[in-house]
């Protein structure tokens, strides 16, 4: 969505083109508003001056001004970044918060691939550990009860289905479904594979030039993409099941929103690879030195003699 916002050509909305993140969300303004720069890759910039353009644009266009970043969802003073962007734009303006909400397990898979494959964060756990070590912050109660104590109008959005949820985000903001673009498959989640590969690249990287060597072989890995792959054991959803009824409920009764039932868990262990695709992963990893020769060390913990779920 903030691609397709982020190209849009200000005729419906305004996606102000200030403090910019290469995938088009607002990141590079959040955080240099806050003053977190423990990312290598913040564009370093002056939050006074970000403001102030952004309050440029906004009042030369007659449009609603959107503003996109899911870093927003981790700060308790949201009001005071609204105040800013009030204040930069000189007027008095209706503010509405826009909350997305996913099946959690989903939610979970998806945030897992991300800090997999996001090399500065190069997360080490395997998907189960990741899930049980304090599921409470894969909810949504915390958040949207701390949106909704800041008084500003919250809208929940479903996910689901996930088919028609990019005309449904974009109706919020005014599209008409003949003004829905086509949408691009961004930041597409790894495949188990793929996914097993990162995580055993990850442990064995000792600098960031390990990764960046890893990242160039990544695309030469056949069907690196995700296809439907179990990622959780029966064990680790077991163990917050419960919450997460709880969770569903809380956003059911409070919002109306009905998040999805997850499907059923079909394997007490699927997070592994094959002999047959061990294999096919180290003709890539040969090619990448001692960080190849570490990684096969790593991959070698995931190979079952069973054929992995798919």
């Amino acid at each position: 969505m903030q691609y397709v916002l982020s190209r849009h050509d200000g005729s419906i909305i305004l996606y102000p083109g200030v403090g910019l993140w290469s995938d088009g969300s607002h990141h590079n303004l959040v955080l240099n508003f806050f003053g977190n720069y423990q990312r290598p890759d913040v564009v370093r910039d002056d939050p006074a001056r970000l403001l102030a353009e952004l309050g440029r644009q906004a009042r030369v266009s007659n449009s609603d001004v959107v503003i996109s970043s899911e870093i927003l969802s981790g700060h308790r003073d949201i009001s005071e970044f609204v105040a800013a962007v009030r204040a930069a734009i000189g007027e008095e303006c209706r503010v509405v918060v826009i909350a997305t909400v996913r099946e959690h397990r989903e939610r979970v898979a998806s945030l897992y691939n991300q800090r997999i494959k996001d090399a500065v964060i190069g997360e080490t756990r395997e998907p189960d550990v990741f899930l049980v070590d304090n599921p409470e912050r894969f909810c949504y109660a915390s958040l949207l009860r701390r949106l909704m104590r800041t008084g500003f109008e919250l809208v929940v959005l479903n996910y689901h289905p996930a088919e028609d949820f990019a005309a449904r985000c974009l109706g919020l903001f005014g599209f008409t479904p003949g003004d829905v673009p086509l949408i691009p498959r961004r930041n597409v989640s790894l495949g188990r594979v793929a996914l097993i590969a990162t995580l055993a690249a990850n442990r064995a990287a000792e600098s960031r030039e390990d990764r960046a060597l890893f990242d160039a072989a990544l695309s030469r890995i056949v069907n690196r993409f995700a296809n439907g792959d179990v990622l959780f054991g029966k064990t680790a959803i077991r163990a917050v099941r419960n919450l997460f009824i709880a969770d569903r409920k809380f956003v059911q009764q409070q919002f109306g929103v009905d998040i999805p039932r997850p499907e059923k868990a079909v394997s007490t262990k699927p997070f592994v690879i094959s002999e047959r695709e061990f294999d096919a992963l180290n003709a890539t990893m040969r090619e990448l030195g001692d960080h190849g020769a570490r990684t096969r060390e790593h991959l070698r913990g995931f190979v079952t003699v069973a054929e992995p779920v798919s």
